[in-house]
């Protein structure tokens, strides 16, 4: 996908690292993606297309839950309206248990990310990359600045969110392949990756992971949201 001009990163990485390992515990590589648009337009934990946190769009998606993107297709310029039939969704999901990989912020180094991937599938993780890495073409990215991260600070700027989806190692080199949400025509196909194991832009500060259950209650949060939006804009048609 290709975020255009929203700032969006990090509903896109979040949300496709939930499809993703819906599709892995269900086995079914066919399941329609989560809708990036749900929580980018209708959550108010964060600021939709003016950033936010990965965390809180995982909160927020505990809290609600989840929409295949049928529902409510990608779109910079949407809004927080449904384009489905509720009552046609099928069996509802949401998000559960967001952690930070290696059990608390700031804890996640190259071995528990590794294995975090391998157990559980992608995970989402936030970069600080410099001006040059718009301009990645392919290859194993390496920062042109010599700035370093320590990965025991209590706090690492990041400023992009995308999807750890494996590793592997060419001409001796370890790398991280990253999934960005740029297009397919920037990097390797929309994909670039990037040194690991040197926390690399930060790539190794901060992994988030987060898992998809079935909805206990049936999606009723979901629904009860959209009737309350639909109440409003009834009373607001009636006032005008």
């Amino acid at each position: 996908m290709d975020q255009a001009d929203c700032g969006s990163c990090y509903a896109a990485s979040s949300v496709r690292m939930l499809t993703a390992r819906h599709k892995i515990t269900t086995n079914n590589t066919k399941a329609i993606p989560w809708s990036i648009n749900f929580p980018l337009q209708c959550s108010e934990y964060n600021q939709g297309c003016k950033g936010g946190y990965g965390f809180l769009l995982a909160k927020w998606s505990d809290d609600v839950g989840l929409l295949p993107a049928t529902c409510m297709p990608y779109n910079t310029q949407g809004s927080c309206k449904l384009e489905c039939d509720l009552k046609k969704v099928g069996k509802r999901y949401r998000a559960a248990n967001h952690r930070y990989v290696g059990s608390f912020y700031g804890h996640a180094n190259e071995q528990i990310m590794m294995e975090e991937l391998v157990a559980n599938g992608p995970l989402s993780v936030g970069i600080e990359p410099d001006d040059d890495f718009m301009y990645y073409a392919d290859g194993v990215y390496r920062s042109s600045s010599t700035k370093k991260y320590n990965i025991n600070d209590e706090w690492t700027q990041v400023d992009h969110g995308v999807l750890l989806v494996g590793y592997g190692e060419e001409d001796g080199q370890k790398y991280w392949k990253i999934q960005n949400s740029w297009g397919p025509d920037w990097g390797e196909d929309g994909f670039f990756r990037i040194i690991r194991g040197v926390d690399e832009s930060a790539i190794e500060s901060m992994g988030e992971a987060v898992d998809v259950v079935e909805d206990e209650q049936n999606g009723r949060r979901v629904d009860a949201l959209f009737a309350q939006l639909d109440s409003l804009a009834a009373v607001k048609k009636h006032a005008l």
